[in-house]
């Protein structure tokens, strides 16, 4: 069974963002840092030596802050890459065209409903858009039965080709829908993939 436990917490913000916000923290805290080092080399003991050791404080602490944010948000960036990967690559418990899975959908649900995500695909468009259920084959039929997102449904009848991959949430390493979910959309932002 694929491994979803890559990453288990989802930052607020996508770490392709945080990572420039790092740098220029860092960089800031570098410049405060310098500036307050040459402050306190040129100054005597008067009240701007004090200042320059404040100033020097705090450029170091701004730029440790800023490498950290940096170093954080790039393993979390590499940790969504494969995460990524394992969805759309790794074999899911059900991967199909939209047509062979909206012909097969009642023969799979008679084995046995999915609590999982479900992953719908537009080739046409190169877009995705990202479901959970505990019913997962009944809710993705229903993005083509016009009862779901209505985009994906209007995409569907005007002929673009769609295919439905559904991950089961046990084995996936994740403790609750919401949170796999939003793992899997974070993925997809991650690596530039668009989104409905």
């Amino acid at each position: 069974m694929r491994n979803y436990n890559q990453i288990k917490t989802v930052a607020s913000a996508p770490p392709r963002k945080l990572i420039p916000i790092g740098k220029v923290i860092s960089a800031t805290g570098l410049v405060l840092a310098i500036v307050g080092l040459f402050s306190a080399l040129s100054s005597s003991a008067n009240i701007y030596g004090s200042l320059s050791l404040t100033f020097l404080l705090f450029g170091l602490f701004f730029f440790v802050d800023g490498l950290l944010l940096v170093i954080t948000a790039s393993k979390q960036q590499e940790k969504l890459l494969g995460l990524h990967q394992s969805i759309l690559e790794d074999d899911p418990q059900i991967a199909a065209s939209a047509e062979e899975f909206m012909s097969q959908r009642k023969a799979l649900t008679q084995q046995g409903e999915i609590t999982g995500i479900f992953i719908v695909h537009n080739a046409s468009k190169d877009l995705y858009y990202v479901g959970h259920s505990t019913k997962a084959i009944d809710r993705a039929a229903i993005q083509f039965l016009g009862r779901g997102n209505c985009d994906v449904y209007a995409d569907y009848k005007y002929g673009d080709s769609f295919s439905v991959r559904i991950i089961p949430l046990l084995g996936s390493g994740y403790e609750s829908l919401n949170e796999f979910k939003r793992a899997a959309i974070q993925a997809l932002e991650t690596a530039d993939e668009g989104l409905y």
